[in-house]
């Protein structure tokens, strides 16, 4: 008797330890950071379980000064309200884990019967738990195990592209600043030049036709201007979007270097990369092993109801004894979840098999665009620029001493124009590629290039 006792006391303690669970997502926020950090290179994400101060503080350091372009990605890590909002699904699919470990309450039932004729009240009563709980559980653990699994890797990959996103938005805004700041130089030049016109004019030295192109030029100059200014516009508000600010605030940016790139690794080596570190890859690596998983899961569910339990009845006296409930599969064997189940684990081979091939072409593409705006890049900074200046400044001089009427010069002064352009837009273009190879290897640069010190495109 006393054996039983603790044998009912030890069963009742380990099934209220089981219910007692609670759900602690911490752990699984630390992995999803700690997957963002190693992919992004940025030093410090958002977590939920941070204090808002501490968020405050941090986004406030990284405005001081101005942003650089790897501040600006740590700053959206941290502040964006759309990162923020998916960290929370990794709670979610936390607490589905939690509650597939969970056994399935135990159900009560009870009868009372009143006889018509008189006589004794009859009172019946039965407590079933589920004994199929002893394997559902686990199978039940490995399907939500992977799902929790593919939805830290999939927040981890949404923070990649937040990453890519902020890089790409952060270098055309500044792009478009300078573009601003080169139409503004090119106004004053043309001013210049109308100023000029009408010297050579009231000194009889050229015809009304000249000053006439010169004003038709610094209008075009201060139109060129407006329509910068507000492409340059567009440019910051969807850069502060990106990093959770406020369109209305002053957004401090540091201007863009062009600087010695390190040799990338061959594109060999960045397929290898992407293969074994992107995270859409690995994602569907999960959601492959969730999708296995779930096929087990469904075919243990042939029998879907089996309780076993105590049944006590009083009919003048009270009696006790064992009870149980099963369900016969007789019309279907759960063969049509186990089919599903399967045809969903075809699709995500399939799928992971799509994203393996999009993940090299990826890198084939963008290890592409990087070489070719590199090499383009060279060839503004040491011809195309230095040629361009040398010609209107010649332009220029041939016009002033009446050598030559104003046409050469404004043309000189466009051709010049384009080229500064061209030139902040193929810096751009670089800086965009550098970011996309970092996307498509979902590797930050500073292990791409093997923690090389030289300089780089920023």
């Amino acid at each position: 008797m006393q054996s039983r006792t603790r044998t009912l006391t030890g069963t009742c303690a380990l099934a209220l330890a089981v219910g007692c669970q609670s759900v602690d997502p911490g752990p699984d926020y630390d992995r999803a950071v700690e997957e963002i950090r190693r992919a992004t290179g940025a030093a410090s994400v958002f977590h939920p379980g941070s204090e808002s101060e501490q968020v405050d503080a941090r986004v406030t350091q990284l405005l001081e000064g101005g942003l650089e372009l790897t501040e600006a990605v740590e700053l959206g890590l941290l502040n964006s309200p759309v990162l923020q909002a998916s960290f929370h699904s990794v709670g979610m699919a936390s607490a589905d884990r939690t509650q597939a470990g969970l056994l399935t309450n135990p159900s009560l039932n009870a009868v009372l019967r009143l006889p018509t004729s008189g006589g004794a009240t009859e009172i019946e009563g039965g407590l079933f738990g589920s004994l199929l709980d002893i394997w559902q559980v686990p199978a039940r653990e490995r399907v939500t195990e992977q799902a929790l699994e593919q939805r830290i890797l999939q927040l981890a990959h949404e923070a990649v592209l937040l990453a890519a996103e902020i890089r790409v938005a952060y270098v055309e805004t500044v792009s478009a600043r300078r573009s601003v700041e080169i139409a503004m130089e090119n106004r004053s030049a043309a001013a210049s030049l109308v100023d000029l016109a009408e010297a050579r004019l009231e000194a009889a030295a050229a015809t009304a036709i000249d000053v006439n192109l010169a004003r038709l030029e610094h209008a075009a100059t201060a139109i060129a201007q407006r329509d910068l200014e507000l492409a340059s516009g567009e440019a910051a508000r969807r850069l502060k979007a990106l990093l959770g600010l406020r369109p209305d605030f002053n957004l401090d940016l540091h201007p863009l270097t062009e600087r010695a790139l390190p040799a990338l690794p061959p594109v060999d080596e960045l397929e290898r990369i992407a293969t074994d570190q992107r995270l859409d890859i690995r994602a569907a690596e999960a959601a492959l092993g969730r999708a296995e998983a779930e096929v087990a899961r469904q075919r243990n569910l042939v029998w879907r109801e089996f309780e076993l339990g105590v049944v006590a009845e009083k009919d003048g006296e009270w009696s006790v004894g064992p009870g149980a409930r099963l369900e016969l599969p007789l019309f279907h064997q759960n063969q049509a979840q186990i089919a599903k189940a399967v045809e969903d684990s075809h699709r995500r081979e399939k799928i992971l098999a799509a994203t393996s091939i999009a993940a090299v072409q990826d890198v084939r593409s963008a290890d592409a665009r990087l070489r070719v705006a590199v090499d383009v890049l060279s060839i503004y900074r040491d011809e195309v620029l230095g040629r361009s200046e040398e010609t209107l400044e010649q332009a220029r001089s041939s016009y002033q001493l009446g050598k030559t009427t104003i046409l050469p010069v404004i043309e000189a002064q466009r051709q010049l124009l384009d080229a500064r352009q061209n030139h902040v837009r193929r810096l751009e273009q670089a800086a965009a590629a550098l970011s996309d190879v970092e996307r498509a290897t979902g590797t930050p640069r500073e292990i791409l290039f093997g923690g090389t010190e030289g300089e780089q495109i920023q």
